[in-house]
């Protein structure tokens, strides 16, 4: 029996162009590691480490949960990468110490100020000290390192002894004002201005460095 004009007996190919692509990003989507980091900071600062899931964060992204794991590992990983309050430690000692030692109190609290109001790095200190006023392990360990990483290389710098004691007094300061402002939200730290912080903050940071705490 003769064939039809144009028919093979077989079925055509669809052209590749015409097969409907599968819905989501790819695993490889170069934005994909991208997306994740700025969605765990945005749930870690709202929610704190305790409720945060990887599901809910992947979800935010726009990927799959088995993503992040494949990315970032574990949630306390992820944590550790995205809520890194101390990961450019040499560069905020070298400003921190540029300068009169007697106006690094101010510095730190201007530092401190700036980076709080900050968007991107206040989810991350936010995210912070939410789980640090929840989780008295995961406090310890974020204190304990920006303290080791940070403050007592500036207080030892800055020639003043006893650096550990003097750090965790700093660490009280910085942990005090943002969950007062932050998290908390109390008015009256919301509606002040950063010179207004500053000047406020500023001489109490300056005695916990250099000055008497006997």
């Amino acid at each position: 029996m003769t064939q039809p004009a144009g028919e093979t007996g077989h079925r055509e190919r669809r052209p590749a162009s015409t097969v409907r692509a599968r819905p989501g990003r790819r695993p490889g989507h170069s934005s994909a590691r991208e997306e994740i980091a700025r969605a765990a900071r945005e749930q870690f600062a709202t929610e704190g480490y305790d409720r945060a899931s990887l599901r809910a964060i992947a979800a935010q992204a726009g990927v799959d949960a088995a993503l992040v794991a494949y990315f970032f590992g574990s949630k306390r990983q992820l944590f550790d990468e995205v809520v890194h309050i101390s990961s450019d430690s040499p560069a905020l000692i070298a400003r921190l110490l540029d300068g009169d030692s007697k106006r690094v109190g101010e510095r730190l609290a201007r530092l401190l100020i700036e980076a709080l109001d900050e968007q991107d790095r206040q989810q991350r200190i936010v995210g912070t000290i939410r789980t640090a006023a929840v989780e008295a392990d995961t406090a310890r360990m974020i204190g304990d390192k920006f303290a080791s990483e940070l403050l007592e290389p500036v207080v030892s710098q800055l020639g003043a002894g006893q650096a550990p004691l003097r750090a965790a007094l700093v660490m009280s300061q910085i942990l005090g004002l943002g969950l007062a402002r932050h998290v908390i939200g109390l008015e009256d730290l919301t509606s002040a201005s950063q010179d207004e912080l500053v000047a406020a903050l500023a001489p109490t940071l300056q005695r916990y460095l250099v000055g008497d705490i006997t």
